[in-house]
């Protein structure tokens, strides 16, 4: 949000439930999985700009839940509503896990093969968003304040601020982590830009999962409560590398990330340390 609001916009949030006030965004309530939800958040807030984020992601769950397919139904739909009431620009957000198994770093033009239905849908979403000429971006690996605990940063920081051991699978894994203010630059850059289609938004540097886990556990003083090769990595999560190319994004906001990586472990950590001492 305080990425829009330094654009210039007036921004309106959309949630299934009431939410407080907050500076310089309006929020309506609405369940946007039903069509008069979505037919009310988008006559309450007459968007000319607007970027669809909503989908299911609780850790643990969203990869093969069958809600995927409401949200694809929903989102297309959204998407058509929000062009017939004439909204000038709309960015979907989408996800890696559209490409499926790559050998190399995604381009926008790798073919996509997903394996799970999270991927399948937000694919198929995707194809419907771009046709109608609009942008979609395909997040990788987001992390920072607020993510959800189950998910591996949180998890892990959790365990070891508690001296609690930590298990992993072997780590090997190469990801592409984004910062999440980061992450929200390049959403805000690609709003504001001429971009149709698909484009990556991702930190542009792939880093292994061990050395993920290792930044965290040096700052913590705890890296003997890490075990890894505990856990077996299944599924997606055992694929070898899932990176980006990040050269079309960086043709519309240059020098991204801002923050990158170890900056942002370092605000994030802090952020955690904070919460979890009360203070947050």
């Amino acid at each position: 949000m305080p990425a829009l609001l330094e654009c210039g916009f007036e921004v309106h949030g959309v949630a299934r439930a009431p939410r407080p006030a907050s500076a310089g965004v309006t929020w309506h309530a609405a369940d946007l999985l039903t069509e008069s939800g979505r037919a009310d958040a988008l006559l309450a807030s007459r968007p000319t700009h607007l970027v669809h984020l909503a989908w299911e992601a609780r850790p643990g769950r969203y990869r093969e839940n069958p809600v995927n397919r409401l949200w694809a139904e929903a989102s297309v739909d959204l998407l058509a509503r929000a062009r017939a009431c004439g909204t000038r620009r709309i960015l979907g957000i989408g996800s890696c896990l559209e490409y499926g198994p790559q050998a190399g770093p995604c381009a926008e033009l790798t073919d996509c093969r997903p394996t799970t239905l999270y991927g399948q849908t937000k694919l198929v979403t995707s194809e419907a968003y771009i046709a109608a000429g609009a942008a979609w971006g395909r997040v990788f690996f987001p992390f920072g304040p607020h993510e959800p605990e189950k998910r591996l940063i949180p998890l892990l920081i959790r365990s070891l601020r508690a001296g609690q051991a930590f298990d992993c699978s072997h780590g090997e894994q190469l990801r592409d982590f984004v910062y999440v203010d980061d992450l929200a630059q390049m959403i805000a850059a690609v709003l504001e830009s001429d971009l149709t289609g698909a484009v990556n938004l991702a930190g542009g540097e792939a880093r292994s999962l061990r050395s993920v886990i290792e930044h965290f556990a040096d700052r913590l003083k705890a890296r003997h409560l890490v075990r890894f090769g505990v856990v077996d990595a299944t599924g997606v999560d055992a694929e070898p590398l899932i990176a980006a190319e990040i050269g079309l994004l960086r043709s519309v906001t240059a020098g991204v990330p801002a923050i990158g990586f170890e900056a942002g472990a370092d605000r994030d950590l802090a952020w955690w340390i904070e919460r979890l001492s009360g203070r947050g």
